[in-house]
């Protein structure tokens, strides 16, 4: 037997499928995100330790030129020294500056036009103290006031230390630390005199990168304010290469995210490429004192084999865990869905009068088996009596065997289900019109403790009908209790029903399942009459359920999910077309309208009193006339929890 792809074992099978992979999807995001949280935190110890400790020092050194600058300025800002004085002053404060500073080279100040002390209107003055071979050297500038050292000093009015670069006078990598001097006039107001210029020495940073120790083949690179590389391994690209250069590869040739990510942030670590195109982790410090960028880069090549090999095994054992898993979601699957196959084509030969027709040995204690062996058991039955009896009598006997056996396979009350409790009371009764009928009730609790009752009616009469009848029970009551959702209920059921349905019969059915420690229902209709309700102050209603398609007509019908809330005494009356429409020797439906006051009547004396009395009320208005049509009820009086206590 080929597996059937529109089969109950395969859709079970690719659903439960679906939630096993969404699953495994999770747990390997989950331990994927984990392992990149470690990486990343492990890097970002590392990168903090020996930032700290550098940063801490090449930011005190730059603390110390800022604090000399300040401190000159504020000498010639007071003192107003000019000629001998001031080049005296300046040698000396290079001389000091270098006893606190050895990286200190010179000492410049820049006057604004006229603003030097002794000078005549618009002249201007600049003066550099360089040391140069143990010896201090004296020079004078021009041309300053368009350099942007003085220009944005100027503006800021304030402290700045400048991008670094190659000067005039100086001829290797310097840093500058430019402050304003203010001179006070007359009136005792500050007034922007000039600006004075500390001129320190940034080859130091070469060595300190080259003698950091960064393990797994790291190094130390460091940015300018505006991105420039001024220490770097590669000394080739120092003073000639920007962030935005670095960030470039093969692949991007414009501002990466890691860019906007130094930029925007004081610390952190990235993700990203190098030059060449491999991938590193990047952990990026800023400097408080001039705005430069501390970085150390690894090669990430390790870290990230050592992730990958993590993903890589636990992605084969969540593919072997998907395997076996989708073997057993097909094994059994198929042991719900081949059994009920095989019963209905069995059903179907026996509804055709093949009283040969194979049906399949089921061990178990199970609703499928106990159905396979009261099936066996009625086709054998009918098989001999069919062979032995040639009579009437002989074949109404048959009937009235296979009558016994159709009625003793449903319950007769509670105890048989052991679905009985304080919560409820409930009664079925059922009367075929003929010596086999198409009606059928149920009533059984589910796993969850919720009670499932169930009324059908099949069309057509006789032996077919009460055939397709037990076909439609045994699979609607195996569907209800493996999926537990009345609407995959009906959904499943009427595709099994409808798919070897040659004799195009149908049946409808109301099945509700019910929460009884609040009353609450979740029904689905399939073209049946709609169930009544008495309320316990004797008011009796329709409820509102709106019917849907019969079962075992079309393979694509979705039911829908419809709900309605009992109230501890009230009392849920279902029932099959043949009370309603029960007639009598004028042709007078017994109507809905009789029901419901019938239900007004005799419905407050308990669920069995309610059965009885509507049946008298029945055979009272039918007299005479033949019963026309099955007549199947089901009363259930909900107690609610307050009846469970005895309240």
């Amino acid at each position: 037997m080929g597996f059937n792809i529109h089969g109950l074992a395969f859709k079970q099978s690719m659903l439960t499928l679906l939630g096993f992979s969404i699953v495994f999807a999770t747990l390997f995001g989950i331990l994927s995100f984990q392992v990149q949280s470690e990486f990343s935190t492990l890097l970002t110890q590392k990168g903090e330790e020996i930032s700290l400790a550098n940063v801490a020092i090449i930011e005190k050194l730059f603390e110390k030129g800022q604090k000399l600058g300040d401190e000159y300025a504020e000498v010639l800002g007071n003192e107003k020294l000019a000629g001998k004085d001031l080049d005296d002053f300046l040698t000396q404060t290079v001389f000091d500056a270098r006893q606190t500073l050895p990286q200190v080279l010179a000492v410049v100040v820049a006057y604004e036009s006229g603003m030097a002390p002794q000078s005549e209107s618009n002249v201007n003055v600049m003066r550099l103290a360089q040391f140069s071979e143990n010896d201090i050297k004296l020079f004078d500038g021009k041309n300053y006031f368009d350099k942007e050292w003085y220009k944005s000093t100027k503006e800021q009015q304030k402290g700045i230390w400048q991008e670094p670069f190659v000067g005039d006078f100086i001829r290797e990598p310097i840093a500058i630390y430019t402050t304003p001097i203010f001179h006070t006039d007359t009136l005792g107001n500050k007034v922007f005199a000039g600006v004075l210029c500390l001129d320190m020495s940034i080859a130091f940073l070469k060595e300190t990168v080259a003698s950091i120790p960064v393990s797994n083949s790291g190094y130390v690179v460091v940015l300018s304010a505006n991105g420039t590389v001024i220490a770097h391994p590669q000394s080739d690209i120092v003073f000639k290469e920007t962030l935005a250069d670095l960030a470039r590869n093969d692949y991007d040739e414009s501002s990466s995210d890691f860019e906007k990510t130094v930029r925007g942030m004081k610390k952190g670590l990235f993700m990203g490429f190098t030059r060449d195109g491999r991938e590193t982790a990047i952990y990026f410090s800023a400097m408080e004192s001039n705005g430069w960028t501390f970085m150390i880069v690894w090669p990430a090549q390790k870290y990230l084999e050592s992730q990958r090999s993590m993903e890589k095994m636990f992605a084969w054992m969540c593919l072997i865990g998907y395997v076996v898993m989708l073997c057993l979601i097909f094994v059994i699957s198929s042991r719900v869905s081949r059994p009920l196959n095989e019963l209905a084509i069995a059903a179907d030969k026996l509804g055709n009068g093949d009283f040969n027709a194979e049906i399949p040995h089921l061990s178990g204690r199970d609703e499928i088996a106990l159905f396979a062996g009261a099936f066996t058991h009625m086709r054998t039955s009918l098989k001999e009596h069919m062979e032995k009896q040639k009579d009437l009598d002989r074949i109404e006997s048959e009937l009235d065997f296979a009558k016994d056996i159709q009625i003793g396979f449903l319950p007769m009350d509670e105890k048989e289900e052991d679905s009985g409790d304080e919560l409820h009371e409930l009664t079925p009764f059922l009367r075929p019109a003929k010596e086999v009928g198409g009606d059928f009730y149920d009533f059984f609790k589910l796993d969850d403790g919720r009670l499932c009752v169930v009324v059908g009616d099949v069309s057509g009469k006789g032996v077919p009908a009460a055939l397709f009848m037990m076909v439609s029970r045994i699979v609607l009551r195996t569907m209800a209790k493996n999926l537990k959702s009345v609407v995959e209920t009906f959904d499943n059921t009427n595709r099994e029903l409808e798919k070897r349905n040659r004799a195009n019969m149908f049946v409808t059915v109301w099945m509700g399942f019910i929460d009884l420690k609040t009353g609450h229902i979740e029904f689905a209709s399939a073209g049946h009459n709609p169930p009544a309700i008495r309320h316990k102050d004797g008011r009796v209603e329709f409820a509102k359920s709106k019917a849907g398609v019969v079962m075992a007509a079309m393979d694509t019908t979705h039911y829908r999910l419809q709900t309605l809330d009992l109230a501890p005494g009230d009392t849920l009356f279902l029932y099959t077309d043949g009370v309603t429409e029960a007639t009598d020797a004028n042709n007078e439906l017994f109507g809905n309208e009789r029901l419901l006051d019938a239900l007004s009547k005799g419905g407050g004396d308990g669920t069995k009193e309610t059965c009885r009395y509507v049946k008298k009320q029945i055979d009272q208005f039918v007299g005479t006339a033949p019963q026309f049509d099955d007549i199947t009820m089901l009363a259930f009086n909900y107690k609610g929890p307050e009846g469970a206590d005895g309240v």
